[in-house]
């Protein structure tokens, strides 16, 4: 059974193409890097997505994720651009998040990717290749913070969980309580 304390153990070769090229040009990585990135398998990238889903990182859409206030600081980055001066400052901006590098972290690229286990180290180093083109959501096993890259190059980081989802959770129960005593009503919703 697969969860958040040994999903570790639910990986997979490094898949063909990858966030950094080929499987040939991952394979050029020195040792110690390829050791801090792992691919997780379908069973496990399956669960990762469904927590990240009902762990409710992200309460609105991804150019306003943490639209419901559920961190305490949201911090906003705006200012990458594709170009190495540019690089060079999102490193530093992700730097100064205070994550330490031995941390390990959950990448959750777009379409057409595994997710991925790795440290926040190799995040902030490859940040180019994560980082390009597709939404992308971060997090730890805390969930004391998440970072979303939204496509048209703006980064927020939320951090000091606060949200509380016990308003969503009765917007659910009242849903399914109109849907026991109308069940011909059709919900524009669902």
């Amino acid at each position: 059974m697969i969860d958040i304390d040994n999903i570790r153990h639910f990986t997979m070769p490094r898949p063909d193409p990858n966030f950094i090229g080929t499987a040939i040009e991952f394979d050029e990585l020195p040792e110690t890097h390829r050791e801090q990135i792992l691919f997780l398998d379908k069973a496990a990238g399956k669960y990762i997505f469904e927590f990240a889903v009902s762990a409710r990182f992200i309460t609105g859409g991804l150019w306003d994720p943490f639209a419901k206030g559920n961190f305490k600081t949201v911090e906003h980055y705006d200012r990458f651009y594709g170009i190495q001066d540019s690089k060079q400052e999102l490193k530093k901006w992700l730097f100064n998040r205070g994550i330490p590098f031995s941390t390990w972290v959950f990448v959750l690229p777009g379409a057409n990717q595994p997710p991925m286990l790795m440290t926040w180290k190799m995040m902030v180093k490859y940040v180019e290749h994560i980082f390009f083109g597709d939404d992308v959501v971060v997090f730890d096993h805390t969930g004391n913070w998440c970072l979303v890259y939204f496509h048209e190059n703006e980064m927020f980081f939320g951090k000091d969980r606060s949200y509380d989802p016990a308003e969503d959770d009765q917007l659910i129960a009242d849903l399914n309580e109109r849907k026991k005593q109308y069940p011909q009503f059709k919900h524009p919703f669902l």
